[in-house]
């Protein structure tokens, strides 16, 4: 498989697996399931632990129309769902137990699944639906090299020349022109919303404001390309003092 067709399914699969992540519920099925494993969970007993966590009740208090409600959501949405992209996998006894995917070999992420993060469950899924989008990451990555704010037309030539595979001097300006319209318009408030960058729509900066739920393996390229233009260089030397959970003291 080429680089540009590895890079493309390296995509797909992160955008699907941060969406499924930007569900409070689903990421609730998968730490119970987690938990659980390998022996697994019947279906009827992840009802009525799924119920007990999104009514924010013990066990013993989860009524019958809760229970109701959970299993009717686990057997049309999202056991489905995770089973077919290979997060759940379900026994031949009927038992759900965690799939062979590659979102359990990073701690990080694991920990975003099975960690008790109640009190931050709203945040948690605009953080997911944040990064379910290869040019959010994109612009992530681009941020995440700067020591400070840069212009929306400067962002926008650097993930158009990361886009097309080429330097910030080949970009047509009307492809920059195209690019910053999909940032000032939809990109970049979304990112703000998810306390991922701070951006100042009147003097059109933006900057990368760190989060401790983003590991820098998550918005890299895809296809393991070099940052356009130099980039790469500064960024190896700054290793020591820079990280993606937000700017040096």
């Amino acid at each position: 498989m080429s680089n540009s067709a590895s890079g493309r399914a390296v995509t797909a699969v992160r955008d699907e697996l941060f969406d499924i992540l930007s569900d409070t519920s689903r990421r609730a099925v998968l730490r119970i399931v987690t938990e659980q494993s390998p022996v697994g969970i019947a279906k009827n007993d992840l009802a009525f632990q799924l119920a007990a966590v999104l009514a924010d009740k013990p066990l013993a208090s989860v009524s019958e129309n809760d229970y109701q409600q959970a299993h009717a959501e686990l057997h049309h949405r999202h056991v489905p769902h995770l089973t077919n992209t290979g997060l759940l996998a379900e026994t031949d006894d009927g038992s759900i137990v965690t799939g062979d995917h590659l979102a359990y070999d990073d701690p990080r992420l694991e920990e975003s699944i099975s960690g008790d993060r109640d009190a931050d469950r709203e945040a948690l899924d605009t953080v997911f639906r944040a990064l379910a989008d290869e040019r959010r990451r994109t612009i992530l990555s681009v941020l995440s090299e700067q020591y400070h704010p840069i212009g929306t037309e400067t962002l926008a030539r650097d993930v158009a020349a990361r886009e097309a595979e080429t330097t910030e001097r080949e970009v047509s300006q009307e492809r920059v022109d195209d690019v910053r319209l999909s940032l000032v318009h939809l990109h970049l408030p979304l990112l703000s919303d998810a306390t991922l960058v701070g951006y100042d729509a009147e003097t059109a900066r933006v900057s990368y404001e760190g989060h401790p739920d983003v590991r820098a393996e998550w918005i890299r390229p895809a296809d393991g390309a070099e940052p356009s233009d130099g980039a790469a260089a500064s960024i190896e030397e700054s290793a020591d003092v820079r990280t993606l959970e937000g700017s040096p003291p």
